[in-house]
């Protein structure tokens, strides 16, 4: 009976799902619910049942071979393996997660676990549509301009171990900067045997109290970041960016370029083996990265509080007068490094999160030491000591190389460009073609299903082109160029006009008229933004 009970639980929570729709099933039990979740599914949805026990696991691992339904034995690495490849923007609001019977009572700790990971993947994949949704018309901007500056860079892969076993100090603006600072100015004549990566915000800091950094990185696209530059252009520092970074920084910037290869490895062929850096939403994710790439160890961060730390956002030494705007936080707690309390933001928690899950991977296959000289959140992997202790200790030997110019890129920056605006034209105009083809396949009022159409039919051939260039546009390498817009297109156009029900799922796509009046939606809604993106590019284009 009660067995009975757990089975209608989970099949009434099915009833509502979409035809996309993932589902996640903490616990196999004795199975007894496979028939009834089989019969709640379309094609299209997929269903990860997660199994604790592993004597359970071991008796249906062999008889569980379907193609929507998977039965994984829970495994911390596993899970988070399988939970990012399934999981993405275009469905990361559609999971459906249920504990069957008593697991997650009786299996808490691997249960909170699962949950942790699953968590974690669904705020990097909404944080990164939220950055697309914010800054697209910025990236293209930024992409058209920053093409043209790429041949006269030095591409990442040329510091490959440039600074091997010197200690890089990676300067970020939280507040506990200004003490941090303090310690770098009482032990300045050390700071040349350091290898400094400081960012847009953090380099004008370090200049005003004679302390130059080796490199500066630039990763975000707005143009504050230009702002918090201009008055050191003339230093000449090298300058890392990536194709995103800020057009007119780039524009101005005296000293030598080093590019982070992020979307023309996916573009060019002869780009492919590029190296960009981990991304995990902050300029200080690149920069750790890059030491690390150069060899650098240890890897020290500064300013680096991801919290609160004496009730305060930003060190008083890094403060822009973009800071004075007031903005609301709903507010949460972590650990600081005292293991007490301190007020976060979910954006900082998510940065601290995705540093503990880069040093962690990188410390299981190379031997580099972490630590946080700051103050505010504890970092896992990077425990907190103090500055000075740090720069007493190390055995400071050798003094950074220089970074050498090694530009041997060469690109057709026009023919990029051009090949955009191709892509662009041809489908606006297909765009206009399959809108006829709907419209005219909704007047037709076909009323037998698409399975049962006569294979060579106008009217089959006419929707099987709709589909074809709806898969050819999204699959579409030059696409990728585009890529921030067509990311929350896609998001958008699915919420909007793709929602259909898996019990409805057979039914819908099989009906010609409803899927014709789908997809003029879809074509509408795409024009409008290409038209969009159009204009950008010939803005760009006239500069």
């Amino acid at each position: 009976m009660r067995n009975k009970e757990n089975t209608k639980k989970l099949i009434d929570r099915l009833d509502e799902i979409l035809f996309d729709s993932i589902v996640f099933i903490f616990g196999i039990s004795k199975g007894e619910y496979l028939q009834e979740l089989e019969k709640n599914l379309c094609i299209e949805n997929r269903v990860v049942i997660i199994e604790p026990n592993e004597e359970v696991y071991n008796i249906y691992k062999d008889s569980m071979k379907n193609d929507i339904i998977n039965l994984v034995l829970f495994d911390d690495k596993t899970i988070e393996t399988i939970i990012g490849k399934i999981v993405n923007y275009e469905n990361f609001d559609r999971l459906l997660v249920h504990s069957y019977g008593n697991y997650k009572e009786e299996y808490s700790k691997e249960y909170e676990k699962f949950i942790e990971i699953l968590d974690n993947v669904y705020l990097t994949v909404s944080s990164g549509l939220g950055v697309a949704n914010s800054f697209k018309s910025l990236f293209l901007e930024n992409l058209v301009s920053n093409i043209y500056k790429i041949n006269n860079s030095t591409p990442l892969n040329s510091y490959i171990d440039a600074n091997k076993n010197i200690p890089a100090i990676i300067v970020s603006a939280g507040p506990s900067l200004d003490k941090n600072m303090q310690t770098m100015i009482k032990y300045k004549d050390y700071l040349d045997k350091f290898f400094i990566i400081a960012g847009n915000r953090t380099l004008g800091s370090l200049i005003k109290n004679n302390i130059i950094p080796d490199l500066v990185v630039s990763i975000d696209p707005q143009y504050v970041t230009y702002e918090m530059i201009e008055k050191y252009m003339d230093y000449k520092i090298p300058l890392a960016f990536y194709e995103y970074t800020n057009k007119n920084l780039l524009n101005e910037y005296k000293g030598e370029l080093i590019y982070l290869a992020e979307l023309l490895p996916r573009t060019i062929e002869n780009m492919k083996n590029f190296m960009g850096t981990f991304s995990g939403g902050s300029v200080a994710h690149s920069s750790t990265d890059i030491a690390r790439i150069m060899g650098c160890n240890p890897i020290i961060f500064v300013g680096q509080d991801l919290a609160y730390t004496f009730e305060k956002d930003h060190s008083e030494i890094s403060a822009f007068p973009i800071d004075k705007e007031t903005s609301e936080h709903n507010f949460i707690y972590t650990k600081d490094v005292n293991n007490k309390d301190i007020r976060t933001t979910i954006t900082l928690d998510f940065y601290k999160m995705k540093f503990e899950q880069y040093i962690k991977f990188i410390q299981s296959s190379e031997d580099v030491k972490f630590y946080n000289a700051s103050y505010g959140a504890d970092i896992k992997g990077a425990p907190h000591t103090e500055l000075e202790e740090i720069i007493k200790t190390l055995e400071l030997e050798n003094i950074p190389h220089k970074l050498k110019a090694n530009k041997c890129i060469n690109i057709d920056s026009q023919h990029i460009v051009n090949s955009i605006n191709d892509h662009v034209n041809t489908y606006l105009a297909k765009c206009d073609e399959c809108i006829n083809i709907c419209e005219r396949l909704m007047q037709s009022n076909i009323d037998i299903p698409m399975t049962q159409m006569k294979e060579n039919s106008k009217e089959l051939q006419d929707f099987i082109y709709v589909i074809d260039t709806v898969t050819n546009f999204e699959s579409n390498i030059k696409t990728y160029y585009i890529g921030a817009y067509i990311k929350c297109f896609i998001y958008y156009i699915r919420n909007k006009y793709f929602e259909m029900k898996a019990k409805d799922y057979a039914k819908l796509t099989s009906n010609i008229n409803y899927q014709s009046n789908c997809f003029l939606n879809y074509f509408k809604e795409l024009k409008i933004i290409l038209k969009d993106i159009k204009e950008i590019l010939i803005k760009e284009e006239s500069i």
